[in-house]
């Protein structure tokens, strides 16, 4: 009598199904067979710097020619803006155990289309102790950068950066003044969203940005990979003085 043969499942194995797809994306980069080593090096490089830029990770490249606008210059009140934030925990002030310093923007000198603003951040060293410093910044400006070996980088504004316009202390880390904006010391609820038109806000998300990058409050380190709605809280938007819209008379 005849035996019926026992069938055998013959579905993929998912850990084989994942490197099929894996195989399959990297095949196209690697070419084929009369690629150099060094130009399937350089299409694989360049998929995963395309996988970053998407993701709004860093985005590094050689400084370019084109001096642009300026990104920060000093006009008032001291230059301790400048690094404020820079080499410190920002992971501690997420979590409401780094406090101060504290800076809150308010924009004296605005527009539309105005290239450059002139912005007052109000320092909070302790809850009872501040100064004003005022300083202008275009927003034409270039994100630089120095390394150890004295070489300048340029970096874009990425999706990482406009994440950031999205910002609000972790609950409970710290007293808000809630929807209020004021000069401190606390922050309101939402760090950087204001009530202005499109026009407005694509000249406001550059100034905010060149103020982060300027003080080290964002993006001289790995934060721009950061994906939470949740920041350090310790910067913020105070409002615009009513005499400085430059889009009016």
């Amino acid at each position: 009598m005849a035996m019926t043969p026992t069938l055998r499942n013959t579905a993929p194995r998912p850990h084989t199904t994942a490197l099929a797809l894996t195989f399959g994306l990297l095949v196209p980069f690697v070419g084929n067979t009369q690629d150099s080593p060094q130009s399937a090096g350089q299409k694989i490089g360049n998929l995963f710097s395309d996988v970053k830029n998407k993701l709004g990770l860093r985005i590094e490249r050689p400084a370019q020619g084109g001096a642009g606008g300026v990104l920060y210059a000093p006009l008032s009140g001291g230059q301790t803006f400048r690094t404020l934030f820079r080499n410190e925990d920002h992971d501690q002030a997420i979590q409401g155990r780094l406090q101060w310093p504290r800076a809150a923007l308010t924009f004296v000198e605005y527009g539309r289309n105005l290239p450059c603003w002139t912005v007052k951040a109000t320092i909070w060293t302790s809850s009872t102790s501040s100064h004003d410093e005022t300083f202008r910044t275009c927003t034409t400006a270039k994100l630089t950068k120095t390394n150890d070996l004295g070489e300048v980088s340029t970096f874009g504004r990425s999706i990482g950066f406009v994440g950031l316009l999205n910002a609000e202390p972790r609950f409970g880390a710290v007293p808000t003044t809630g929807d209020t904006r004021t000069r401190g010391p606390n922050p309101p609820r939402l760090l950087f969203q204001v009530d202005v038109d499109k026009a407005m806000r694509d000249k406001l998300r550059d100034i905010v940005i060149n103020s982060a990058w300027v003080s080290g409050f964002y993006g001289q380190g790995n934060d721009l990979s950061h994906a939470s709605i949740f920041y350090d809280y310790r910067m913020w938007i105070a409002g615009f003085e009513p005499t400085g819209n430059r889009d009016q008379g």
